[in-house]
């Protein structure tokens, strides 16, 4: 019973450690290039 409990615990925390990446990678990396062009986009209106 203790071997299972800490197998269930080492699951989740691989778990949840691949979902952390997954979002820092894909979704930051996406949020990040859409404030960057909207900068750019601002920057480009301003000196017109």
């Amino acid at each position: 019973m203790r071997n299972f409990a800490l197998g269930l615990l080492l699951f989740l925390f691989i778990a949840c450690f691949i979902a952390i990446i997954v979002e820092e990678l894909f979704l930051g990396g996406r949020r990040k290039r859409r404030l960057m062009r909207k900068t750019r986009m601002q920057a480009n209106t301003d000196s017109n």
